[in-house]
């Protein structure tokens, strides 16, 4: 059971997360007359979002310390980024919750309690929005939890059906909170399940058929994405400095069919840990970063900067807005004198080739930005230069120039001997 390392279970105080600590006490227990016990852990995310979460916290902890289960809690804030929901806001800052109590737990695997209607509820959802074939597979009965956590996601109920629990929860008198939230017709979820009975009604067949659909698009969704990483592994390329995390070939990108094209662009920004763009954000990536020609386009996406440079796509950190202080320095001999305000420090060695005179770095200092008409030394003795010629010369992007503090010294104004 993943190395004899901590087993967590998800428990929102519901019915499916009750029955599934219930089970998973019991499997362990048995299993203990065998073989070393296994840790078991509960974990709660308050979300904070309705009045009742203190009590449903309350709860859960009680039942664990009725069933002697060790029991864990986060709270967290749930802020909706551009063009999310809150739904989908409060599901992000859960499994990044859930994430952190794994780590600290050191959890082998997580276990959640969704089952065949959970499932068929997903697929059907991503239907009606226009999911594409990742989207339509539903959600995966085993998965990593974190792109950098060695914790496996495991969903062991996906192919019981709602009733089952519901028996297993009345043999075994279970109790739990039943979250009001639940019955909100205004979410999408909720409409849809009441609906259900009526499609079921008419096509009984529809649970294990959806969840079939969902097996073979799985399986087409596999089939995709090692297509895509052949050709994304014949194009993609490290990043070129500590900001950038990894670059596209353009002219190769331009070359694959459009349909292979989004697939790779999609696996990429999936292993770079970026969330799955929309079909319409796709388009917009395609056509400002792949198809146009002109100029040096940026779009921002899940954190990242996406730019097209030099005939690369190049995925950057968000820099922010650059700094703009003028810091005065004096130097007088250290190795490093730190620089918070351009979020770092100057490191200072000797160079008798392709350095700076230490009588001018001996004179006042001012690490600062670019000002109109700068020029640059750049080495001792040498002619200055135009700051932006020697900049283009280097290939340093013109977005990367404003984050680039320049180092004056004498307290000249308008000529930098480094830079």
């Amino acid at each position: 059971m993943h190395g004899g390392r901590t087993v967590a279970v998800a428990l929102s105080g519901g019915r499916d997360s009750v029955a599934l600590l219930h089970a998973a006490r019991a499997a362990l227990a048995a299993m203990a007359a065998d073989a070393a016990p296994l840790p078991l852990v509960a974990l709660h995310v308050h979300h904070g979002l309705q009045q009742g979460a203190d009590d449903w916290d309350r709860f859960c902890a009680d039942l664990c310390a009725q069933w002697g289960v060790a029991y864990r809690g986060a709270r967290v804030t749930v802020t909706p980024e551009a063009g999310e929901g809150i739904e989908s806001a409060a599901r992000r800052a859960r499994y990044d919750a859930l994430t952190r109590l794994c780590r600290d737990e050191r959890a082998g695997c997580l276990l959640f309690g969704h089952h065949l209607d959970d499932q068929v509820e997903t697929v059907l959802l991503r239907l009606f929005r226009g999911s594409g074939v990742h989207g339509l597979a539903g959600m995966p009965a085993i998965r990593r939890l974190a792109d950098d956590a060695d914790i496996v996601l495991l969903r062991p109920w996906l192919e019981v059906p709602r009733a089952d629990i519901e028996r297993y929860c009345a043999r075994h008198r279970l109790a739990w909170i039943d979250d009001p939230s639940n019955l909100d017709l205004r979410f999408a979820r909720n409409a849809l399940r009441q609906q259900l009975p009526g499609l079921i009604s008419a096509f009984p067949a529809l649970r294990g058929n959806v969840a079939q659909a969902a097996a073979h698009l799985a399986e087409a969704a596999r089939a995709l994405d090692e297509m895509a990483a052949s050709q994304l592994a014949s194009i993609v390329h490290p990043g070129r400095d500590a900001a950038t995390l990894a670059e596209l070939d353009v002219d190769r990108l331009r070359a694959l069919p459009k349909e292979q094209g989004d697939a790779v662009l999609r696996l990429w920004l999936r292993d770079l840990g970026a969330r799955a763009p929309s079909s319409a954000r796709l388009a917009a990536m395609r056509a400002q970063l792949i198809e146009h020609h002109g100029g040096e386009p940026a779009l921002r996406h899940d954190g990242l900067v996406l730019r097209r440079f030099q005939r690369r796509v190049l995925a950057c950190h968000d820099a922010g807005q650059a700094p703009s202080a003028s810091v005065p320095l004096s130097w007088r001999g250290e190795a490093r004198i730190a620089v918070p305000e351009w979020r770092g420090e100057l490191r200072f060695f000797r160079d008798d080739t392709f350095g700076v005179p230490e009588a001018a770095l001996r004179a006042p200092l001012t690490l600062g930005p670019r000002m109109p008409g700068d020029r640059i030394v750049l080495r001792p003795g040498g002619h200055a230069r135009a700051l932006k010629q020697a900049y283009q010369e280097a290939g340093v992007p013109a977005w990367r120039r404003a984050h680039l503090p320049l180092l004056r010294t004498g307290g000249q104004p308008g000529q930098t001997d480094a830079a």
